[in-house]
């Protein structure tokens, strides 16, 4: 497939150097993160976990409404003025107010569907975050769309590190469940805070929501969309929680959060940049295929190893930095973080699809996903945790190729040529995978932290040699656009 015009390079060149910002900020972020996680998850009990992820579901599926899709529709709109913009400050007053009612007089009922007193002190608590909803949506918009990536990657690496020595602090403390409640709401009053220095942008609210109703269109589509995906993420929770109790829920809850965390630290920065910068290209379908080839097959280079890689190493990550409290979790965490690279791509696609205007695509991608994992956590659960893992074994790849086959359809763009950019990353990753496994049965006796160490560092090597000597090209353009 050949480049695209010459007068997309301006967009192109203003996207990649945002991006190189936005990655080396994340990047830094997310390493403070990941070392607090794993501090924090030694004093936070399963059960404490188990508590948070049954304030996690309906907290979620609320806010799925805190916004009604005006943040996607204000960042893909072709064109934006001040009264569209009051408008829907306006209308994100009051519809956040309304849910914080909702929350907060609704948080009796949490806890008795879930059959745990403790869970009603913390829902009230964390209502307040919708209150905070509005404030910062609009400046997080703004940034989007006039594509200030360096900008809100700073004001998201300063939140997000206050956050995690936050919740830090107050677990090491003993707050227990009241440590992950308190990362919240710190990091929502944070944001706000940070962004009205950085980038002020104060308006004043209209109550007349003849703007608003024009863009419900597409972000109502996209809301629906991103409803039903997080119904689909919270089944495990709100079905084999009653079931399964706190501590098997915080045992999988634990499991599931480490072989996500690549994609959890790395897709929202990924999806800042994707969703705005194909809106760009809307209108040119043929540049859209071209950079969706090489985008996803650098963004599968880099993360796929990773999803792989934390399978690879569970059996020594969890006892030796968890702790061994934290050993059932092996075996979950093992069989989720396969699944995952399927995820990568369904979620990436998903980006693409919306920001070139098809968000229908989108709610069908989640539609699917919705109704195949209904059923098998339903079943999973008379299994226990490990049938509950099962279910996520079967749908994240099925839904992968559906949705691959539906963005093909779109961009005319066959599916095994999208299948093909993917092929470099999948191929090395199970080289390196059978390194690892090779290296474990040769180091039987060696101690944990040691193990762990070199099972990182053997891998990652040999990773990298695989993809210089089976695919040199691609690991050279590889290169060439990180030094870009």
């Amino acid at each position: 497939m050949s480049p695209p015009p010459d007068d997309s390079a301006q967009v192109v060149a203003k996207v990649v150097r945002g991006a190189r910002w936005a990655a080396a900020f994340r990047l830094l972020a997310q390493l403070i993160n990941w070392s607090c996680t794993i501090v924090v998850v030694r004093y936070i009990s399963a059960s404490d976990y188990g508590l948070n992820a049954m304030l996690q579901t309906p907290l979620e599926m609320l806010f799925l409404l805190s916004t009604f899709g005006l943040d996607l529709a204000l960042v893909q709109a072709k064109k934006l003025d001040d009264r569209q913009l009051r408008c829907a400050f306006g209308y994100l007053l009051l519809l956040n107010g309304g849910l914080f009612l909702v929350y907060f007089f609704g948080a009796g009922v949490i806890a008795e569907y879930f059959n745990e007193p403790r869970l009603k002190p913390l829902a009230q608590v964390l209502a307040f975050i919708y209150l905070a909803v509005p404030f910062r949506i609009i400046p997080n918009a703004l940034l989007e769309r006039e594509l200030k990536f360096k900008l809100k990657a700073s004001v998201d690496l300063f939140v997000s590190v206050a956050t995690a020595l936050t919740t830090l602090t107050l677990a090491v403390m003993g707050a227990g469940v009241w440590a992950l409640v308190a990362g919240v709401l710190v990091s929502s009053v944070l944001a706000i805070v940070v962004l009205s220095i950085f980038n002020p942008w104060f308006i004043r609210p209209d109550f007349r929501f003849s703007e608003v109703r024009k863009m419900m269109a597409f972000g109502g589509t996209m809301t629906i969309a991103t409803a039903v995906a997080v119904v689909s993420n919270t089944l495990p929770v709100t079905i084999a929680g009653p079931v399964l109790g706190s501590e098997l829920l915080g045992i999988f809850a634990v499991a599931l959060e480490f072989a996500v965390l690549p994609l959890s630290k790395t897709m929202p920065i990924v999806n800042t940049i994707v969703f705005p910068a194909f809106s760009r290209f809307q209108d040119q379908p043929e540049s859209v295929a071209y950079y969706l080839l090489r985008s996803l097959g650098f963004a599968s280079l880099v993360l796929v190893p990773a999803l792989v890689g934390v399978s690879c190493v569970a059996h020594e990550f969890v006892p030796t930095v968890l702790g061994e409290k934290w050993l059932p979790a092996v075996a979950p965490l093992t069989l989720l973080a396969l699944a995952m690279p399927f995820r990568l791509v369904s979620l990436f696609l998903r980006q693409v699809m919306a920001g070139v205007g098809r968000p229908d695509l989108t709610l069908r991608s989640s539609i699917i996903n919705l109704l195949l994992f209904l059923p098998l956590v339903w079943i999973g659960t008379r299994y226990g945790l490990m049938g509950v893992v099962g279910a996520f074994l079967v749908v994240e790849p099925v839904i992968a190729i559906a949705t691959m086959a539906m963005c093909g359809k779109m961009l005319d763009l066959p599916l095994p040529r999208l299948a093909r950019a993917l092929v470099p990353a999948a191929v090395c990753s199970l080289v390196m995978a059978g390194a690892v496994a090779g290296l474990r049965v040769a180091l039987p006796e060696m101690p944990g932290l040691a193990k762990l160490l070199i099972e990182i560092g053997v891998g990652g090597a040999v990773y990298a040699a695989a993809l210089r000597l089976i695919f040199p090209s691609e690991m050279a353009s590889a290169l060439r656009m990180v030094r870009k």
